[in-house]
């Protein structure tokens, strides 16, 4: 049986090049602006001997929350590839019943791809590509958009999970956008019992400052 590292340079490969996302191990990445990005990362989950079982997740990264994550030393952690960790809003690829591990299952488990024993690898691969090129990648691209990002965090479709609550991310999704002066009625929205929200205010504030100073 063909193994998930060969399964996926076979077929996703061409594909995610195709629609120009870029490559690093199990995770592909697909460049938006102000330095904010969509991955795709695939997931083996070693549970079936007879079939090769991995999930596929969603994320969208945003530069601020990695500004956010790593504020006390920005610039060495800039340099890095943002991974999944970092992502403001994620999903997953939920399979077609013929290609699912366990289709009648509840989620997790809903997510699982398989090929292997009953499940041609070539089906698998046919089901996942037209998947990733006609709900996936729009769909990423769509959320590369903050309009649209923040739009989903405020009102989230049921298979997307958010990082940060909604006045969070309309903080981070602002906060290189605007005067310092504007931030100030975004400030009320943020939610306070979540943590570190005093900090982040202080955060958020002196960013903004030193960037527009910067301009």
């Amino acid at each position: 049986m063909i193994s998930q590292s060969a399964w996926r340079r076979r077929h996703v490969v061409p594909v995610a090049k195709e629609e120009g996302l870029t490559r690093g191990g199990k995770v592909f990445r697909l460049a938006g602006a102000e330095g904010d990005c969509a991955l795709l990362e695939f997931h083996p989950h070693r549970i079936d001997l007879r079939r090769e079982v991995f999930f596929v997740r969603a994320s969208i990264v945003l530069a601020l929350q990695r500004g956010w994550l790593y504020r006390k030393h920005w610039e060495q952690a800039r340099e890095r590839p943002a991974l999944p960790a970092e992502a403001l809003a994620e999903w997953e690829l939920v399979p077609p019943v013929a290609v699912a591990q366990e289709p009648g299952a509840d989620m997790p488990a809903r997510s699982y791809w398989a090929y292997g024993a009953g499940i041609e690898p070539e089906d698998c691969a046919r089901e996942l590509t037209r998947m990733l090129r006609e709900e996936t990648v729009p769909r990423m691209r769509r959320l590369l958009d903050r309009a649209a990002l923040l739009a989903e965090i405020k009102d989230p479709t049921p298979d997307i999970r958010r990082r940060r609550p909604p006045g969070w991310a309309e903080v981070l999704l602002n906060v290189d956008q605007v005067i310092p002066a504007d931030l100030e009625p975004l400030f009320e929205k943020v939610e306070t019992d979540y943590p570190l929200a005093d900090e982040f205010i202080d955060w958020a504030r002196a960013y903004a400052t030193a960037h527009t100073a910067n301009r």
